[in-house]
């Protein structure tokens, strides 16, 4: 089974340091913004697969709100690190007889 780490989001920054979106960027819609920023999430999720490792951010009603591709661990924790400051909870690691990491993080990480 795959590595899977989860992290809550405790709190919120005024304006977030790196902010995901929903549609195409101006540069491909004649330069109108027409994206729609995502929410701010509540729970991350690193999990690592053949492909990479992925950071994934979900909100409490378990709507994904983004992701990011990184070549480490290490390094999608740095990313979490950088986009919510001291905003983290202690990284917790997924047994791997836990199926759904989403529930699993929501429910220890309360």
């Amino acid at each position: 089974m795959s590595t899977r780490l989860v992290a809550r989001v405790i709190g919120r920054i005024p304006e977030p340091r790196v902010k995901h979106f929903h549609g195409l960027p101006p540069e491909l819609t004649d330069g109108k913004d027409q994206r729609q920023q995502l929410q701010w999430p509540d729970l991350l999720v690193i999990e690592s697969k053949p492909d990479g490792i992925f950071l994934f951010r979900f909100t409490a009603d378990r709507k994904i709100v983004g992701d990011t591709w990184h070549s480490t661990i290490d390094e999608a924790k740095n990313q979490a690190s950088f986009e919510f400051k001291n905003l983290l909870s202690e990284w917790k690691l997924v047994p791997d007889d836990v199926e759904d990491a989403i529930a699993f993080g929501l429910k220890i990480l309360a």
